[in-house]
């Protein structure tokens, strides 16, 4: 039989990586206001935002880093070195990774 795995992540989300906040050369204007170079790694947005003086576009996450062996990669599903799932949804525009389908984040994907 499987072992239950507790959760991963955060009180926000069950996810098996880190969002990599870095600074953006595009300065054009979006909905969130663009994060300045904290360079730090977060779990969510939601960590990121109680704990700096700005606001994280999810949206321009670029990179993150695995939880199980600290790899830093491009945003995706399943860790390139060791294939640890960081989320059983992914979406690949505003950068969810979840463990439940229940979250609302992005009208295009539909998840």
């Amino acid at each position: 039989g499987g072992q239950e795995r507790g959760q991963r992540g955060c009180e926000h989300y069950d996810r098996g990586c880190l969002l990599k906040v870095t600074p953006s050369m595009d300065s054009s204007l979006t909905s969130f206001r663009q994060a300045p170079c904290c360079d730090k790694l977060y779990t969510c947005r939601l960590c990121h935002d109680n704990n700096e003086d700005h606001q994280l576009d999810r949206f321009k996450v670029k990179e993150v880093q695995c939880i199980n062996c600290e790899k830093i990669q491009h945003a995706q599903q399943t860790c390139e070195e060791c294939s640890t799932l960081f989320g059983e949804y992914y979406c690949d525009i505003c950068h969810l990774f979840d463990k439940d389908k229940k979250q609302y984040h992005c009208e295009n994907c539909g998840i």
